[in-house]
């Protein structure tokens, strides 16, 4: 592990060697190097993947696509995420809206 610099005293950069697609990487990160080994592991999955169902066997070629892929992946995701937000802020409104009426009509029984 490497000390980031004199100004970010909290962050440390995690260096590790990733293997992916049969080739090694060295990766300088802050992130855990958990999670450095997990994604690294993804992405290998995944040009793996795309290696066996595309007909181009070139690694640039194949990377490109697993690129695309993993895109399109996040992409789906962030729209379903977007999706679930906007149903549970709709749930709330209402909610809100029900409250509110809730609280401003009916008399408090204090006693």
């Amino acid at each position: 592990m490497v000390a980031k610099g004199p100004m970010s005293d909290s962050c440390v950069e995690n260096k590790v060697i990733v293997k992916i697609f049969g080739e090694e990487y060295p990766i300088t990160g802050v992130s855990d190097p958990a999670h450095i080994y997990k994604v690294a592991e993804y992405v290998d999955a995944k040009m793996r993947e795309v290696a066996r169902i595309s007909r181009s066997k070139a690694r640039d070629k194949v990377a490109i696509l697993t690129a695309l892929t993993i895109a399109s992946e996040l992409d789906e995701t962030i729209e379903q995420l977007r999706s679930v937000t906007d149903s549970r802020n709709t749930e709330i409104d209402g909610l809100l809206t029900r409250l509110d009426k809730a609280l401003t009509h009916e008399p408090l029984n204090l006693g």
